[in-house]
């Protein structure tokens, strides 16, 4: 007995027209005879009186048409607990992303993690470093990829370590630090140092802020850089100095010069981030997993964008 059938014949019950039914249906009429025909010899009884002028059903008809609303009832519960079961076999992971910091290894590991767990898929976004302090305390993505001072991440979040990076000066080619191979605090003096605002979570350069004005640094937030591409092309249009994380360097172009900064916490550390209040076994399977599986990498391999096919993944 086929269920399609069966919609076929309550179909055909509540309305006793073979032709609306077929239209209803998208079907020949020829072919929802066959098919009722086909069930009353499968049933062995008459479930339907059909003349020149009417469709009515008979008295085992009307039974039957009861216990088949029932079984189309058992059926619709049986797929529909099928399917939320499915939902919950499924996880999502939404990772966030510094594009600068990450390059081509991160899908392929992601990738290589479905291996193992293909009951689970990734969405993810490209955010600033702000950006991705607040949607993972807002949280809007399970893990973020990003850079940390592991001394000020904070004890709500948790991390695994990948690679350490490093603050730069960024300065144009026309200021006097620009041919500087490192700075210290001290040398900032008298500078305008520009920020763009960054979330007041435990984000490394909104805490590196702080550090700078305590040191007598005159640090001047701008709330029109929204981007690196912006704040680079700030520095240029203003000869001020900012501070970047190591990986804005690619920004910068011809026009700017970077020096690395010199100074106790001052050190990065580039990994995966995530709440330790939304923590589940998924995001520590994962983030695990990445490490593992990068255990050879240089920085320069996470950094890379020629493609994943030479990377030394375990």
């Amino acid at each position: 007995m086929r269920i399609e059938t069966l919609y076929e014949f309550l179909l055909l019950a509540s309305n006793l027209s073979f032709t609306e039914t077929a239209r209803s249906l998208y079907m020949a009429q020829s072919a929802l005879s066959s098919h009722i025909s086909n069930l009353e010899k499968e049933l062995g009884v008459r479930l339907l009186v059909r003349d020149s002028h009417s469709v009515r059903l008979t008295e085992v008809g009307a039974l039957f048409c009861e216990d088949a609303g029932k079984i189309i009832a058992d059926y619709e519960t049986a797929i529909s607990r099928i399917g939320l079961f499915c939902d919950s076999a499924s996880s999502v992971m939404r990772v966030g992303f510094l594009l600068g910091s990450y390059g081509s290894f991160l899908p392929v590991a992601c990738r290589m993690f479905r291996d193992v767990r293909p009951d689970v898929s990734f969405s993810f976004r490209t955010l600033e470093i702000g950006e991705l302090t607040r949607e993972l305390a807002d949280n809007n993505v399970d893990v973020a990829f990003t850079l940390f001072s592991e001394g000020v991440l904070g004890g709500k979040y948790a991390c695994r370590r990948l690679y350490a990076d490093s603050y730069k000066l960024a300065a144009p080619k026309t200021h006097r630090l620009a041919q500087r191979a490192s700075v210290t605090i001290d040398d900032l003096r008298g500078e305008v140092v520009v920020m763009p605002r960054f979330s007041s979570a435990h984000n490394t350069l909104a805490q590196l802020s702080v550090k700078l004005r305590k040191a007598g640094v005159d640090v001047r937030v701008n709330d029109a850089i929204s981007d690196a591409a912006a704040l680079m092309a700030t520095l240029v249009a203003s000869n001020q100095v900012a501070i970047t994380p190591d990986h804005l360097s690619v920004y910068g172009g011809n026009n700017l010069a970077f020096a690395r900064i010199e100074g106790d916490g001052l050190d990065l550390v580039a990994g995966p981030v995530w709440k330790k209040s939304k923590e589940t076994e998924l995001v520590v399977a994962f983030a695990d997993f990445v490490k593992s599986a990068t255990r050879r990498f240089t920085k320069a391999d996470f950094l890379s964008r020629d493609g994943a096919d030479a990377l030394p993944f375990a």
